[in-house]
């Protein structure tokens, strides 16, 4: 499905359908100007995505010779079909520290190292090994490593005369990137701002501070002056500010949730934390999450433990190579 959401620039969305996802849908963006065209995120790798994303390409007539690409994050429902522009010979840009991860997630040990990490953490075994057969973030990756163009902060994207701006929004992975058109005031915020649903703060492999970074990283596109914010997944708003607001909040809940359940139960793993806490999952207990709903809901757990931790409020101890936390 195709739908025109700006006129000046011009703007399209194409509806990418995500099957067995509760994300439901990516909003693959396409800015479409007379000299050039840019198309933001991809889907995953898998039919279904591929079918909704080329009817969108040939319902717009686009011109891929004039066609670039621009990767907002290293998660396979945002970079999945990369390699379908690799063979359409179109540019495609992405955040240095994504695309290095991305690099590591596939030929590297960023994802073994996450796996041990959250073994230690409490994450049973068995849970580990039915997680890496059902993540569809695993399963619908990019084939192979593609050619990309690299931006940091600030990096300008020329589509003839039109400025896109890219900025570095850090927390949702560590190289997060939103996009914003400074003259027309306009915000492409991937994963970084979500409307209706809150996006997955989670720990990764070399990162030390994710939650922090997020925070940080709201507060930065609260600087910017924005008049229409186009999201990843689902629907947008047009007030950004008080998103912000909310996400903050939201935070600042599940932390003081967090230290409770820390301070209720001393010498708790991250594991049994996690499950303590309330997730919005239709009513399902924590025994009964599927097991990569499971891993989200931990390393967001222990993205607010090793906030918490910082700051002083719990003591993180090492016991028999697992980790136990108590109140401070």
């Amino acid at each position: 499905m195709v739908t025109k959401v700006w006129d000046d620039p011009v703007i399209y969305s194409i509806q990418v359908d995500l099957p067995q996802n509760p994300l439901r849908f990516l909003n693959v963006y396409v800015i479409v100007t007379p000299e050039q065209n840019l198309l933001i995120d991809t889907g995953f790798n898998r039919i279904e995505c591929r079918e909704a994303l080329w009817c969108g390409i040939r319902e717009l007539n686009l011109d891929l010779e004039k066609t670039s690409v621009f990767l907002t994050h290293v998660h396979s429902d945002h970079t999945g079909l990369a390699g379908d522009f690799v063979l359409q010979n179109c540019p495609i840009y992405m955040g240095r520290i994504d695309y290095n991860y991305l690099c590591g997630m596939k030929t590297g040990t960023n994802l073994t190292a996450m796996e041990n990490q959250f073994h230690r953490e409490g994450f049973p075994t068995k849970e580990l090994v039915r997680q890496n057969r059902e993540n569809q973030g695993r399963r619908y990756s990019v084939a192979q490593i593609f050619p990309a163009l690299l931006v940091d902060d600030g990096a300008v994207i020329l589509l003839g005369q039109l400025e896109v701006r890219c900025v570095h929004t850090p927390g949702h992975t560590p190289g997060h990137m939103a996009l914003y058109l400074p003259e027309q005031r306009l915000l492409f915020s991937g994963d970084h701002i979500l409307f209706d649903i809150t996006p997955n703060i989670s720990v990764w492999n070399g990162v030390p501070h994710s939650l922090e970074d997020y925070l940080n990283s709201l507060n930065k596109i609260r600087s910017l002056d924005i008049q229409a914010t186009f999201p990843a997944h689902r629907h947008g708003e047009s007030d950004v500010y008080r998103r912000i607001d909310t996400l903050q909040e939201h935070h600042r809940e599940r932390l003081e949730e967090i230290r409770q359940a820390v301070e209720t139960h001393p010498g708790s793993s991250a594991y049994q934390i996690a499950g303590m806490i309330t997730w919005s999952t239709r009513g399902l207990g924590w025994e009964e999450f599927p097991a990569h709903q499971k891993w989200f809901a931990m390393g967001e757990t222990l993205a607010h433990l090793i906030y918490l931790t910082d700051a002083e409020q719990i003591i993180r101890k090492e016991k028999d190579n697992f980790i136990q936390y108590y109140s401070a």
